[in-house]
């Protein structure tokens, strides 16, 4: 369970996040050595009394730092302690090489590479080089937040320009060829575009921007189903569309229809004050729990929906069962959100039926453990995933009843982990494949390493499991902070400045100076070029590390940093800001060092102090974007 090093350390963390809170009773979780897995993890003993804060980071994700003001004595310590640390900064910046800085060298790879990117804007926002544009609009925009160099910020201004250029008449950025008569809500294909004119309105001033925003604002809400969400694609009158997906009327989870633009309309009524933005979105709250999939005691959702609440496909296989992802990923963050708006405690008693489904699904996983280990071990069918394996309680989909569950990804229908019984024929029969082995079956076949049956392979059976885990800490996490603390407390872990007072300011320069003397830290913030296997910015063709940022928490659930959806890059990033605020080069007020709560963050994990954050959140800073008066008049 311990990490051999500590990336990012935070140094007085634990004092900084635990001393706000009463000491508490609770008991430490306990954690089964011989597997490798906490025995219990139920909302019942939920904890984090005695955690490592790696184990802190694996089952509860990133912290929010809370700075207090000082007293004359507190504040005279800090500022010796903060003179000490950076002595030694200045010793450790040339421990490995006398004639080499650590900082030098990073800063030096990063600019050369933006300066690079500087010659390679695409010209105008089509197919491959939308993707390009966006993802660059983005990354010159932070480097100009980094160094101040204003250059990055005009290259982040062109990029927006091209993209402001392509916005049709509507509002909407187009999908592919099919022009203005059909608007593609998944994907981002309106979202993304959204959040750079709203950023770069904010760096920039220019009304161009923030009316391109409200345009696109106004076509999504505009769309909005009568249950407060939004489906996979919205069809203008003479229009059509030859993808997949859901229509007007329904309501999608799937690929953040409705998470990515309920983000948008907040936003909106933060920027504008107009109610409009947020008046249909208080009906999402009775929708979700109408849409609970469950029986008796289990919750879960599918992925679409008629607007009824009937689940519905856009895929064949995204077949009509609760699935993982979205209580994760989609359900979770909206209803963690309405909670925070509205102060429905209804919210939380439905999310946290939804826990401990998927808690009740990972102690009964825990018995086929060594069946999986042995799937895992034999039938991992390709080099790039050396990592994947299942993780217990987070299959692709299970039944309503929760009596069995499975992986869905290929076939068209549920591939059950457990023995079917006659009843799970009868109830749901048409809903899972008959004809496939179960895990104790599988394992069996894999210790004989007899070849898989067709589908079977390690990858489909933990494509979701790995991508969500950090995700479940999220959900973990809210339900942590509400049961030691209420609303108050979930909302205090969602909330962080936007300027630091003189008192703030010095005691974040303090954690920083602590994470660039880690030397873990250091190493992994100098460049190792682009050769084979280089996660570096050098290895970097173009900003698409942008879009995998939220991965820095992927596959275990904390950080990792060998993995392909993984890089140093942000190690690099990270290293020279943390440098600067140390030295107070990063302005209390001007350059943001506070950067406002964690906001409507969906799949992102991390520490406030995160340099990148969750991108779509740093084109409008506020303290506590959770103000919102849904529901009311």
């Amino acid at each position: 369970m311990k990490h051999s090093r500590t990336p990012l350390a935070v140094g007085s963390l634990a004092f900084v996040i635990l001393g706000a809170w009463p000491p508490s009773s609770a008991q430490p979780l306990v954690f089964d050595e011989k597997i490798g897995h906490y025995k219990n993890l139920s909302y019942e003993v939920l904890s984090d009394e005695g955690l490592s804060w790696e184990e802190r980071v694996k089952l509860f994700g990133g912290e929010t730092v809370h700075y207090e003001e000082l007293t004359n004595q507190e504040r005279a310590a800090k500022e010796a302690e903060l003179a000490e640390l950076l002595r030694r900064m200045r010793i450790a910046d040339r421990m490995v090489h006398p004639n080499f800085s650590d900082v030098e060298r990073a800063e030096k790879a990063v600019r050369t590479w933006l300066d690079a990117q500087l010659q390679l804007i695409p010209e105008a926002y089509t197919d491959r080089d939308a993707q390009k544009l966006r993802h660059a609009a983005l990354g010159f925009f932070r480097a100009y937040e980094l160094f101040g160099d204003k250059r990055y910020l005009e290259a982040g201004l062109t990029c927006s320009d091209r993209i402001l250029a392509a916005q049709l008449q509507r509002g909407h950025w187009a999908y592919g060829n099919q022009g203005g008569k059909m608007m593609r809500i998944q994907d981002g294909f309106v979202t993304r575009p959204f959040w750079i004119m709203l950023y770069a309105h904010k760096l920039s001033g220019d009304k161009k921007y923030l009316e391109s925003a409200r345009r696109g604002a106004d076509v999504l809400l505009s769309a909005q189903s009568a249950g407060g969400g939004w489906p996979d694609q919205w069809i203008f009158p003479g229009g059509s569309t030859p993808s997949s997906g859901t229509r007007n009327g329904s309501i999608s989870f799937n690929d953040s229809a409705t998470n990515a633009t309920f983000r948008i309309m907040v936003m909106m009524y933060h920027v504008t004050g107009d109610k409009k933005y947020i008046a249909k979105l208080g009906n999402l709250g009775p929708w979700i729990a109408k849409a609970n999939l469950g029986k008796g005691e289990w919750a879960g959702w599918s992925q679409q929906y008629h607007g009824d609440g009937r689940p519905t496909r856009a895929r064949a296989y995204e077949i009509e069962l609760p699935y993982t992802r979205v209580t994760c990923w989609h359900v979770g963050p909206l209803l963690t959100w309405l909670y925070l708006m509205d102060g429905n405690e209804a919210h939380m008693e439905l999310l946290k039926r939804a826990y401990a489904s998927h808690e009740r699904i990972r102690v009964e996983d825990l018995k086929y453990l060594d069946d999986w280990k042995a799937i895992g071990a034999v039938w991992t069918d390709t080099p790039s995933y050396p990592r994947l394996q299942y993780r217990p309680g987070l299959p692709d989909a299970y039944l309503p009843d929760g009596s069995n569950w499975g992986c869905v990804q290929i076939a068209h229908k549920m591939i059950p982990f457990k023995k079917i019984t006659p009843k799970q024929i009868k109830d749901y029969g048409g809903l899972m494949h008959h004809d496939q082995p179960n895990v104790r079956e599988m394992a069996k076949l894999a210790r004989a390493y007899q070849a898989p049956p067709r589908w079977n392979n390690i990858y489909l059976y933990s494509h979701t499991s790995s991508k969500v885990a950090y995700a479940m800490s999220k959900v973990r996490r809210v339900l942590l902070e509400r049961k030691r603390g209420g609303r108050d407390a979930v909302l205090r872990y969602y909330s962080y400045p936007t300027k630091f007072t003189p008192d703030q300011y010095l005691q974040a320069r303090i954690d920083a100076a602590k994470r660039v003397l880690d030397y873990g830290n250091r190493s992994l913030a100098v460049d190792r070029g682009d050769g084979p296997g280089s996660s570096s910015i050098s290895a970097w063709e173009d900003f698409g590390w942008v879009s995998r940022k939220y991965k820095w928490y992927v596959r275990e659930a904390a950080f990792n940093t060998s993995g392909p959806g993984s890089g140093t890059v942000w190690y690099q990033w990270q290293f020279l800001w943390d440098n600067k605020l140390a030295h107070g080069n990063i302005d209390a007020d001007a350059d943001a060092a506070a950067r406002g709560g964690r906001g409507l963050e969906m799949y992102s994990n991390l520490d406030s102090w995160d340099v990148l954050g969750e991108w779509g959140m740093a084109c409008l800073e506020k303290e506590n974007y959770f103000d919102v008066p849904i529901g009311k008049d």
